[in-house]
């Protein structure tokens, strides 16, 4: 078999975390990273995260307003709980990312809503990860 050209495949040899991989020629190529280290679990105060994260919400233009405002509430109401099922709050504000990613003006709002999101899945411990996933921070 001839090599045209077109194979495009990349071997990574360790950590490309920061990194920007590209194939092709003649590439331009601009990327923007931000970092945002999640506090330490233990000093996250759920329910000021979520009412910060509310407010931060509430000026997103979300198709599904209603939807985001459920799942918002399910996942106050949880985490006001003596002893919260973090796994149902992490399925709550997970409805609640994934609402808000579909706001016409998301990009606008993401430097405020990030720190949010990661410090509440510091608080969600194992539960948490899928969100940073979500927001594309782990």
């Amino acid at each position: 078999m001839t090599n045209n050209g077109s194979n495009r495949s990349v071997t990574i040899g360790g950590n490309v975390t920061g990194s920007s991989i590209v194939t092709g020629n003649r590439n331009i190529v601009k990327t923007w990273m931000q970092q945002h280290p999640p506090p330490a679990a233990e000093t996250v105060n759920a329910a000021s995260e979520l009412a910060a994260l509310r407010e931060e919400l509430a000026r997103l233009n979300v198709p599904d307003r209603g939807k985001l405002d459920r799942a918002m509430e399910d996942a106050t109401e949880e985490a006001a709980k003596p002893e919260p099922d973090k796994e149902e709050v992490a399925g709550a504000v997970g409805r609640v990312v994934k609402y808000a990613t579909f706001a016409d003006n998301f990009s606008e709002h993401a430097e405020k809503l990030l720190p949010r999101i990661a410090a509440l899945a510091s608080w969600l411990g194992v539960h948490g990860s899928a969100l940073l996933s979500m927001v594309g921070l782990a």
